[in-house]
């Protein structure tokens, strides 16, 4: 996780304004808006204002833009409970004596720790510190934290399940007796008393933990601190991962949707500012921030589930975390698996007449799946051939590719026999498949790579071992 720091050192300009595009007839994007050219560019015709470089170069540019107020990451959410647990909710050291402190920080010295032992030790520390209910070093009382809710957490500092009740939390209690007389119902409220923990709060707290302790949360104070897992800045993402698309049947342009969430946020800050700055009612400024801190975490994870009516989202978006997973995702998707050239699929049905390392592949198939065969001494005049033959007579070629050249010429059309003519020592042709080419086969689904295997090509033979009686 970056922090707000390392997030402002990446970015080139800070995103300000809510509109897309300035007001004239030009349709410019606005300076200091999500679509500020600064950031990279998503359009041909329109180069990045930064490194002046065009669609294809440019690997876009950051942006960042700052939270009015500071957010639960929703990716963290149960890694911050995690670490509330583990720490005084007054003054952040963590809630172990001196001597368990010295035998857990030896532990996590010895070198090659596996990640299992790790996982294990993190479990023990939290037990230990949440068992404890009097803070060590201020003395101050601490009860269990827990999610409530959406994005809300709670501690409930004076629950316990000891039977003898503390004095302080006696004492707590009885300095609501005039209140219980004139209202008998808070009474059965009174044991569950607690108070909530919103993010600027758990900022504080996360702020205040020393860099001693930083380590007992099995975390490293190198890579990044507690308080780096409370969003107060975005990054606001390059041009070029989110492009906007003109649309030709209607008169502008469709938005991508980090596009459209980002200018939600920036909206929310200024009506958070104004509210703060007008002096509006605290639980109007409450209800602004669970709106912002919601549309944070569409941003990041759009398939939140336990999101009250009054705020779900009208329509249904993708977030970072959809891009990435499953099938459609970028690993899935886009990474392992790609559409690819030089490959083809075919239905396959059993033949007699095959070799057992043979496949058959019927000739439509051949003519559209081509081999880039370099032109040496001893193969140019069956090139010459095949270049002569062409696209539609198999077997033939489909593309030429000059030495030093990057284009490819496509055969179907111009003058094959001069073509064939000139045809020079390390040119490419790409030929149409032939008998005894060596190709990959595999079974579909691919499971794993050991189901494919290497097979000769032949000739579709289906006709051959057609004997008329």
């Amino acid at each position: 996780m970056k922090s707000a720091e390392q997030m402002r050192q990446q970015a080139h300009i800070q995103v300000v304004s809510k509109n897309l595009y300035s007001q004239d007839t030009s349709h410019t994007p606005l300076a200091y808006g999500v679509l500020d050219h600064r950031m990279g560019t998503s359009e041909k015709d329109r180069p990045c204002e930064t490194c002046g470089k065009n669609l294809a170069d440019c690997l876009g540019h950051y942006g960042y833009l700052d939270l009015e107020l500071p957010c639960f990451h929703i990716g963290y959410f149960k890694a911050t409970i995690g670490i509330l647990q583990m720490v005084c909710k007054t003054c952040s050291r963590i809630m172990l004596s001196k001597e368990e402190r010295q035998q857990f920080l030896d532990y996590l010295r010895r070198p090659g720790l596996a990640y299992l032992q790790k996982r294990g030790l993190k479990k023990k520390i939290s037990d230990k510190c949440r068992k404890r209910t009097v803070c060590l070093y201020c003395s101050a009382f601490n009860g269990p934290v827990k999610k409530c809710g959406l994005l809300k957490i709670i501690h409930e500092k004076y629950k316990t399940t000891k039977k003898v009740v503390d004095p302080i939390v006696s004492e707590f209690l009885q300095s609501f007796d005039i209140a219980v007389e004139h209202n008998k119902e808070v009474e059965s409220l009174l044991s569950r008393a607690q108070e909530n923990l919103n993010p600027l709060v758990v900022l504080n707290l996360f702020r205040r933990i020393p860099n001693e302790d930083v380590p007992l949360l099995l975390m490293n104070p190198e890579a990044g601190k507690p308080a780096d897992l409370i969003l107060t800045r975005l990054l606001v993402p390059p041009l070029c991962i989110r492009p906007s698309v003109v649309s030709d049947l209607k008169s502008g342009t469709n938005e991508d949707d980090l596009t459209m969430k980002l200018t939600e946020i920036i909206f929310l800050n200024d009506v958070i500012k104004k509210h703060r700055m007008s002096g509006a009612k605290t639980q109007m400024i409450m209800e602004d921030w669970d709106f912002l801190q919601l549309q944070c975490a569409l941003y990041i994870n759009s398939e939140l589930s336990g999101i009250p009516l009054n705020m779900a989202p009208k329509k249904w978006t993708r977030g970072f975390v959809q891009r990435l997973k499953g099938k459609q995702g970028r690993f899935r998707g886009n990474l392992s698996g790609k559409r690819v050239d030089f490959s083809g699929r075919t239905v396959i049905s059993p033949d007699p007449n095959l070799r057992i390392d043979e496949v058959a592949v019927p000739v439509h198939v051949a003519k559209i799946l081509t081999y880039p065969e370099k032109v040496n001494k001893a193969n140019i005049e069956l090139m010459r051939k095949l270049v002569k033959n062409g696209p539609d007579v198999h077997p033939g070629a489909n593309f030429i590719q000059q030495r030093h050249m990057q284009m490819k010429r496509f055969l179907k059309y111009g003058n094959r026999e001069k073509m064939a003519q000139e045809l020079k020592l390390g040119d490419m042709v790409e030929r149409h498949m032939i008998d005894g080419d060596i190709v990959l086969f595999n079974r579909q689904p691919s499971l794993h790579k050991l189901s494919i295997m290497a097979h000769i090509v032949s000739e579709n033979t289906l006709m051959m071992s057609y004997i008329p009686r």
